[in-house]
């Protein structure tokens, strides 16, 4: 059961990351500019204004080396990591992904806004706020799992002084 739920965490932060570098690549800027991308890259190039994909290929790249240490890190230590830590570290990477995105994002979407009188910042952040709602949830989740953690060890018994030194 372990490993089911640790592959699906891993799946859930790798789709992040995908979905976050087409975003910024792709469907963010084109529903801002509301053209298609070789005409919205053209226009913004005539304007002096840069896009770069490199954002999004760094940002899926991070996301997805992060899902197999996340993984590879829970299903190695067995029963030794405790599943509130766990979940705790599988939402900091989560809750940590929406400020990633901005600022990994922020270079395209301002050119596009830059470029362009009358963007639509509503439309692209329509398509964005799967990923923040998602941070948001997994920030409550954090918070949630360092309680857990505290208490855990609150309530735990101390340790002999022998058993502690060794």
């Amino acid at each position: 059961m372990r490993k089911l739920l640790a592959t699906s965490g891993a799946a859930v932060i790798a789709a992040y990351a995908v979905y976050g570098a087409l975003l910024m690549n792709n469907w963010a800027v084109v529903a801002a500019s509301g053209i298609p991308l070789d005409e919205t890259i053209v226009q913004m190039a005539a304007m002096d204004q840069d896009y770069d994909s490199l954002g999004g290929w760094v940002f899926a790249a991070i996301g997805i080396a992060l899902a197999i240490s996340w993984l590879v890190s829970v299903i190695a230590s067995g029963r030794k990591l405790p599943a509130w830590a766990a979940i705790g570290t599988w939402s900091l990477i989560v809750a940590l992904g929406a400020p990633a995105y901005f600022f990994a994002s922020f270079a395209n979407m301002n050119s596009v806004g830059d470029t362009f009188a009358d963007w639509n910042a509503g439309a692209a952040a329509d398509l964005e706020e799967p990923l923040y709602i998602a941070s948001i949830l997994a920030l409550a989740l954090l918070a949630a799992m360092g309680v857990l953690g505290l208490r855990a060890a609150l309530t735990r018994p101390p340790r002999p002084l022998a058993q502690a030194s060794r």
